[in-house]
């Protein structure tokens, strides 16, 4: 088959079209999930409804926090944690996480049907997305005044 001088001036049309196209579907994930970003862990303005420690669990009740079990944390100080989780920043990564042990954490946040799973590993300094598959570089003394 053979084609004439249009007949390529036009695949050539097309083909640049059709990555253009491309390129600007594609280009807001490139940009989401480019390395060294320094982003949110949480999506801003998020409110917390539940946090799920391994050691404690934190819920919004109205304007205040119940803590269970009670004993572990004062009300002020699971504010200040929900707070810490709020304001979150970290370096996003695509570092395979380490071998350390970590733990799970599950955060409830109004709007979502389903919690934000993550796995935290406060030595290292990585907080993992469990299933988004994000994970942040985050300052290891951070991690530490979480637990």
């Amino acid at each position: 088959m053979a084609l004439t001088k249009r007949g390529w001036n036009n695949v050539l049309i097309f083909s640049c079209m059709g990555m253009i196209i491309i390129f600007n579907l594609m280009g807001g994930k490139l940009i989401e999930n480019a390395e060294g970003d320094i982003t949110s862990v949480l999506p801003e303005q998020s409110m917390i409804l539940t946090l799920d420690n391994p050691d404690f669990s934190i819920e919004r009740l109205g304007t205040n926090w119940r803590v269970t079990p009670s004993d572990r944390l004062s009300i002020d100080a699971a504010q200040a944690i929900i707070n810490k989780w709020l304001a979150m920043q970290g370096e996003m990564t695509f570092l395979p996480g380490s071998d350390e042990q970590g733990y799970r954490v599950a955060i409830w946040v109004a709007g979502d049907e389903l919690p934000r799973r993550y796995w935290v590993q406060p030595k290292s300094g990585l907080i993992t997305d469990i299933i988004r598959q994000k994970t942040w570089r985050v300052s290891p003394v951070l991690l530490a005044e979480l637990e």
